[in-house]
C-alpha cells in the first residue's frame, strides 16, 4: 500500500511539474510582434531595439563578418530549420566518448533563443524550452531577420555586445568597415569571448588564436567566400595583426558600403 502511494505521489508531483514546466515554456514562447519589438535580453540584458542608435541593420554589417561567422559557427544556418542534426549527432558522440559535456551542436537560431529568453542554467528544462523557442524563431523570421539580431545582441568580450559595440572596441571602426582579417578574429572570439580576446588585450595574437583566425581565412577562400587577392592580403596581415592594424593598407574591395543591399538571401554570402 506504501508503495502505491509512493508512486501515486512521484506520478503526482511529476504531471504537475510538467504541467508548469509547459505554462514557463508558452510563456517564453514569442511571436513575431514580440521578436520585432524592443527588450531586454534575459541572458546578458542587453537592450535590443531595432531602430535605435546601438542596433545595426544587416545591410550596415560586413559581408565578411557575416560570412566568417556563419562559416565557422554555423555553416548550415540557410539549410536547416533551426537544428544542424549532423552537428548534434556528432557532438553526441565525442561527448559521450570523452564522458561529460565538451563540445555543443548550437545553430545560430539556438544560440539567439538562449540569448534572448534564457539564462545561463544548465537543465534538461532549458534545453527543452530551448528547443520550442528555436522553433518559433524559425517560423516567424526570415534568416536574414535572425542573423540580424544574432550579431546585435552576441557577446565579443567582457561587457561587449552586438558588433557594433565589437568593431568600436576592438577596431574604432563601423561594423560596415571590418575588412577579412577583422571579421575572422571576431568570429574566433565567439565560442568563448572573454578568454580569447586576451589577444587584443596583449597587442598579438596567441597561437591558438594565430592559428584558429588563419583557418577561418582560409575556410572563406576554400569555400569561395572571398577573392584569392583578399585571401593572401589577409595571410600576409597575420604576423603583425593586432600589433599595427591601424596603419596597414585597405583593400578597396575591402571597404563595404554602409547601404549595400542584396535581394537573394543565400547569394548574400556565397
Amino acid at each position: 500500500m506504501k508503495k502505491i502511494k509512493f508512486v501515486l505521489i512521484i506520478l503526482i508531483a511529476g504531471g504537475m511539474a510538467l504541467t508548469v514546466f509547459t505554462f514557463w515554456v508558452i510563456s517564453l514562447i514569442p511571436n513575431r510582434k514580440d521578436l520585432m519589438s524592443c527588450f531586454t535580453t534575459k541572458m546578458y540584458q542587453v537592450r535590443l531595439c531595432p531602430g535605435s542608435l546601438n542596433y545595426v541593420p544587416l545591410s550596415q554589417i560586413s559581408k565578411y563578418v557575416q560570412k566568417a561567422i556563419i562559416l565557422s559557427e554555423d555553416s548550415l544556418f540557410y539549410q536547416h530549420k533551426g537544428f544542424d542534426w549532423q552537428s548534434i549527432e556528432k557532438s553526441a558522440k565525442e561527448n559521450l566518448a570523452k564522458g561529460k559535456i565538451k563540445r555543443g551542436g548550437s545553430t545560430i537560431t539556438q544560440q539567439l533563443a538562449k540569448n534572448l529568453y534564457l539564462s545561463k542554467e544548465k537543465s534538461l528544462f532549458r534545453k527543452l524550452a530551448e528547443a520550442f523557442i528555436t522553433l518559433q524563431i524559425e517560423k516567424n523570421l526570415t534568416k536574414k531577420e535572425i542573423l540580424e539580431k544574432y550579431l546585435n545582441v552576441i557577446e565579443f568580450g567582457k561587457n561587449i555586445y552586438g558588433i557594433k559595440a565589437a568593431a568600436e572596441y576592438y577596431f574604432n571602426k563601423k561594423p560596415s568597415q571590418l575588412d577579412v582579417i577583422e571579421s575572422s578574429f571576431l568570429a574566433m572570439l565567439l565560442p568563448n569571448p572573454v578568454k580569447y580576446s586576451k589577444s587584443f588585450k596583449n597587442n598579438q595574437l596567441t597561437p591558438f588564436a594565430y592559428a584558429r583566425v588563419k583557418t577561418i581565412i582560409e575556410n572563406l577562400y576554400n569555400y569561395q567566400r572571398i577573392e584569392e587577392e583578399e585571401y593572401h592580403f589577409a595571410v600576409l596581415r597575420l604576423e603583425t595583426f593586432l600589433s599595427d592594424t591601424a596603419s596597414e593598407p585597405k583593400l578597396d574591395s575591402e571597404v563595404e558600403s554602409d547601404s549595400e543591399t542584396r535581394s537573394d538571401e543565400e547569394d548574400d554570402l556565397l
